[in-house]
């Protein structure tokens, strides 16, 4: 059974989740290549089409082509972060263990199979398969929306071994849970500081200043821009930001769907040429769900390679050291050509 843990020096959040020491890590054998099949079909695949019986679990959401043959397919993961199981009709309070606090490890945990072909990963794709991609994350999240006691659905994705992928066949991950993530939380409160000091998002001011600025633009179209951040805590870190303002995934609709999916599709491939194909961590940083509306957050996408080890000064100071300007990162990967 997932636990959660708050440290009490902190205040952050720990999960205890011993069932995840349980996870296949099937990409220890080709660590240094993410395309480690070349074949459409692998018979050992638990997300290849007709293999579910290798791992049964529930489908929850599936996108389907013509022919009545699944696109995007959503499954519970066997694995889980948090679990519904332990989530009550109701939040409860904080249960206590000395001094300390705890709960259960109430929430969902979901696999989104991005497509039933085994050696195809989300750099081939096409706008169209990006965007049902991302049709199935608006649909996860609006559902749930509606459980209670879920304050925030975190939406990653992990591409190669160094970002802890460990199955070959292309997916995403999407949790909800009752616990807002310390990162978001400082987010937040350094955004509402902002607000009240200023009278502005410091994201949608933040935008602004990158697009008139244009040394750290990539890449950009009606609705969305790509731009390696000032202050970027790791190599080619790139955020992909709206320029409406939304606070959370409710804004995402009609046409800004079909331009994120084309702005996606224009950045991974720029990854694939320009940093050959690196290692690399997709994550939405969303508000959580009572605050989809505030004027002072803007939820954006954070993609974070990664390509290099981290040391010790970094994990002992928390503090990020970046061997690229960001000038530098954001003139490579504007200037190549897909």
């Amino acid at each position: 059974m997932s636990e959660v843990r708050q440290n009490l020096a902190t205040r952050e959040w720990v999960v205890i989740a011993p069932a995840r020491s349980k996870k296949p890590r099937s990409l220890n054998v080709n660590i240094d290549k993410i395309r480690a099949s070349e074949k459409p079909y692998d018979a050992s695949c638990p997300f290849c089409p007709g293999n579910e019986e290798i791992s049964p679990v529930e489908e929850k959401f599936r996108i389907d082509n013509p022919q009545g043959d699944w696109k995007v397919r959503v499954i519970n993961n066997k694995f889980k972060i948090f679990a519904s199981e332990l989530c009550s009709l109701k939040p409860e309070p904080f249960l206590t263990e000395g001094i300390y606090k705890k709960l259960k490890a109430c929430g969902e945990h979901e696999l989104i199979i991005e497509t039933p072909q085994h050696n195809k990963v989300i750099i081939d794709m096409s706008q169209e398969e990006v965007k049902d991609i991302i049709l199935a994350f608006t649909h996860r999240y609006k559902t749930f929306e509606k459980n209670s006691g879920n304050l925030i659905t975190l939406i990653f994705k992990n591409y190669g071994a160094m970002a802890g992928q460990t199955q070959i066949h292309s997916h995403t991950q999407i949790v909800n849970s009752r616990i807002v993530p310390s990162y978001i939380r400082l987010l937040l409160n350094q955004a509402q500081e902002y607000f009240d000091d200023n009278g502005t998002c410091v994201f949608c001011d933040m935008l602004n200043y990158e697009l008139k600025d244009g040394q750290r633009l990539i890449y950009e179209n009606e609705d969305y821009a790509a731009f390696v951040p000032y202050a970027a805590g790791t190599e080619h870190e790139t955020w992909i930001m709206p320029k409406y303002h939304g606070a959370g995934l409710d804004s995402l609709q009609n046409e800004r769907i079909d331009r994120l999916a084309s702005i996606l599709r224009v950045v991974f491939r720029k990854f694939y040429a320009a940093i050959k194909d690196p290692d690399f961590n997709f994550v939405i940083r969303n508000a959580p769900y009572p605050l989809a509306g505030v004027p002072f957050y803007h939820w954006h996408i954070q993609l974070l390679p990664r390509i290099k080890i981290v040391g010790g000064f970094e994990r002992g100071t928390r503090i990020p050291v970046n061997t690229i300007y960001p000038e530098e990162s954001a003139k490579l990967l504007r200037e190549c050509q897909v």
